[in-house]
C-alpha cells in the first residue's frame, strides 16, 4: 500500500463515522493505552469509489469486519421482543432507544436456520441491501441475506429475521409464538417475553427484563451462527394498576422507522398505568381561584416543549388516541374536568382526553428533569377524579 494512501486510510480512522462512507478505525501504538472500537466493511459500491481515489484497503480489514460482534447488531441490543396481534408484527424493544421498534411479519422468517450472508459490509439502508442482493452479487444464493442500518441507523439488522441471523431474538419469538397458540383470551391483544423467557407479559409494552449480553462473537464466518445463551435473571414483578372495563387496542405497528406510540400510554389505557397515584394536596391559590370557564381549544399541533422528539411523540401518540375515539383532545391547554365541564386551574398538562368516561392528563418529561412527580401533584390535587400518566421522552 503507497504512503499516500495509508495516509489517507489513517485519516479516514480520525473523520466522525457518516452514514455514506464506511467507518474505519486504528488501533492505539505501543505505549498507548487500547480502545474498543467497532469495525465495518464498505460495501462494494464503496469499495469502488474508494479504489477511484487511489485508495486500497488491505484485504485483511475485511476479515475484521464482523457485523455480529458491532456494537449495535440488533441480537445483541434487544432485551424483549413482542408481537402485536390485531395488526401483525414484531415488536423489538431495545438497549439505548426509547421506543419499540416494528419489524414486519414478511420480514420475518422463522424457519430459516441455515444462511450466510452475501458479504461482511453494512449497507446504509434496506433498499440498498436489497439491491444487493438482487443483482446478485459475489455468492448471492436464495438463502442469502445482508446487513444494513435500520432504525434510523440506531441498529445493524440483517434483511431477514431467523434462527440463522439472529438466533437470540428468533428463540424469543418462537417462545411467544408458541405461548400465543395455547391462549385462548380474546381480549389478548400484546404478548411481551423476556429474552431470558423466564416470563410472558400480557398486554404490557414496558416494565420488562433487560437481558445479559451475550458471549462475545465469534470471528466472522459465512457458514457460522452466532451461538451462546444469556443467563436467566429473574423478571420484576409487575405494578398492579387501577382497574378498566377493557383493555384498548394495541396500536396499528407503524411503517419501519417511524414512532409508536408511547408503551406508557398504552398501558394505561389497557387498565395498568405504569404512573403511581399520589395523594391529593391543598390546591394552590391561583388554581383555586381561576375562573370555571372554558377557553376555546387550540390547535392541536403546538409544540409541548423544545424537544423535537417529544413533540413528535405527542403527535402519534394524538393519532393513537383518535383512533381509540378518544374525546375533548387539547394541548399545553389549562386543566379541564371530564367532558370539558369545567376549568380546575391554570396549569397546562401537555396532553389532556377523555377515554371511556374518565379523564387523563399526560406529563411528557426528560430522564434529566424531575419535574413529573410535582406537575402529577398538582394535577390530581386540582382533579382527583383524573387519572396521571408520566411519560419520559428524551
Amino acid at each position: 500500500m503507497s504512503g499516500l494512501a495509508l495516509l489517507a486510510w489513517l485519516t479516514a480512522c480520525a473523520a466522525p463515522p457518516s452514514r455514506a462512507s464506511p467507518r474505519w478505525y486504528a488501533q492505539a501504538g505501543p505505549g498507548q493505552s487500547s480502545i474498543e472500537v467497532d469495525f465495518e466493511a464498505p460495501s462494494p459500491a464503496q469499495q469502488d469509489v474508494l479504489r477511484q481515489r487511489g485508495i486500497r484497503l488491505p484485504q485483511s480489514a475485511q476479515g475484521l469486519a464482523d457485523p455480529r460482534a458491532h456494537r449495535d447488531f440488533v441480537d445483541l441490543r434487544v432485551t424483549s421482543v413482542g408481537f402485536g396481534i390485531s395488526e401483525g408484527g414484531w415488536i423489538l424493544f431495545c438497549e439505548g432507544l426509547p421506543l419499540p421498534i416494528l419489524v414486519p411479519e414478511n420480514q420475518v422468517d422463522l424457519g430459516l436456520t441455515r444462511a450466510q450472508p452475501l458479504n461482511a459490509s453494512i449497507y446504509p439502508d434496506r433498499e440498498a441491501a436489497l439491491a444487493e442482493l438482487s443483482a446478485g452479487g459475489s455468492g448471492a444464493t436464495r438463502a442469502s441475506y445482508a446487513y444494513y442500518r435500520g432504525a434510523d441507523g440506531a441498529l445493524v439488522v440483517p434483511t431477514v429475521f431467523s434462527p440463522a441471523t439472529t438466533p437470540r431474538i428468533a428463540r424469543t419469538m418462537l417462545e411467544v409464538r408458541k405461548d400465543l397458540s395455547q391462549t385462548v383470551e380474546r381480549d389478548l391483544k400484546v404478548a411481551l417475553l423476556t429474552l431470558t423467557g423466564t416470563q410472558v407479559l400480557r398486554g404490557v409494552f414496558s416494565r420488562v427484563v433487560r437481558a445479559a449480553p451475550e458471549p462475545q462473537a465469534p470471528s466472522f464466518s459465512p457458514q457460522q451462527g452466532l451461538r451462546g445463551e444469556a443467563p436467566a435473571r429473574p423478571p420484576p414483578e409487575p405494578r398492579a394498576g387501577p382497574p378498566a372495563p377493557e383493555p384498548a387496542p394495541a396500536p396499528a405497528p407503524p411503517a419501519p422507522g417511524r414512532l409508536a406510540p408511547s408503551p406508557g400510554l398504552v398501558e394505561a389505557l389497557s387498565g395498568k398505568n405504569p404512573t403511581t397515584p399520589v395523594a391529593p394536596r391543598p390546591r394552590l391559590p391561583q388554581d383555586a381561584a381561576v375562573s370555571p370557564a372554558v377557553p376555546g381549544e387550540l390547535p392541536r399541533n403546538r409544540p409541548i416543549s423544545r424537544s423535537p422528539s417529544q413533540n413528535a411523540q405527542l403527535q402519534v401518540d394524538i393519532k393513537y388516541l383518535q383512533g381509540l375515539g378518544a374525546k375533548n383532545i387539547r394541548v399545553n391547554q389549562q386543566q379541564l374536568t371530564s367532558e370539558n365541564h369545567s376549568r380546575v386551574g391554570i396549569n397546562r398538562p401537555d396532553l389532556q382526553f377523555d377515554y371511556k368516561d374518565r379523564r387523563y392528563s399526560v406529563e411528557y418529561d426528560s430522564p434529566a428533569s424531575g419535574r413529573g412527580s410535582s406537575h402529577q401533584s398538582r394535577l390530581t390535587s386540582n382533579d382527583p377524579d383524573a387519572e396521571i400518566i408520566l411519560l419520559i421522552v428524551p
